[in-house]
């Protein structure tokens, strides 16, 4: 399977790929079975809109929807690139909707040139922005540390004037 496959439409945090992975073998358990159906399967492992997308991928990596031995080897193939995507550390002040997480994805895959999975952290102390954790640096883009400058000059205690009167 080909790097720039983009699985992003399908998960894109840790547990989500969890999920996705443990979905993918109970459906990799089941494709040799006599009654083995695509469609069917699909829809009932992952749902409506995410059994179209995967049938999407399918036909984007020309995979024979008819072929059992494709379909299998399609999906060990993506259970390999999921087991090596790298994982972001993202801290945020809010949890993340799915929309805001297909955001951040595109935003990744646009920068760097790679999917990643997000392990979101929720931190309400952040103020406009986010902090990342990568390869064992700590990014914070949040205003926080500005705000947290600002904040101690504002309460400093104030040396106290000498009084030169007599």
């Amino acid at each position: 399977m080909e790097e720039h496959i983009d699985l992003s439409d399908l998960f894109n945090t840790r547990p989500q790929a969890v999920d996705f992975s443990a979905r993918l073998t109970i459906i990799l358990k089941k494709v040799f079975e006599k009654e083995f159906n695509p469609e069917k399967i699909f829809m009932e492992q992952f749902g409506i809109e995410k059994k179209d997308k995967f049938m999407t991928l399918l036909r984007d990596n020309n995979v024979n929807p008819q072929s059992r031995l494709d379909i299998k080897n399609f999906m060990e193939k993506i259970l390999e690139r999921i087991n090596v995507l790298p994982v972001i550390s993202l801290v945020l002040a809010f949890e993340p909707n799915e929309h805001t997480l297909q955001l951040f994805s595109r935003w990744f895959t646009l920068n760097t040139n790679k999917q990643v999975l997000f392990d979101i952290k929720v931190d309400k102390k952040l103020i406009a922005g986010a902090a990342i954790l990568s390869n064992g640096k700590y990014l914070d883009f949040s205003i926080k540390p500005e705000f947290d400058v600002i904040f101690a000059q504002m309460f400093k205690p104030q040396p106290k004037s000498i009084s030169t009167k007599q």
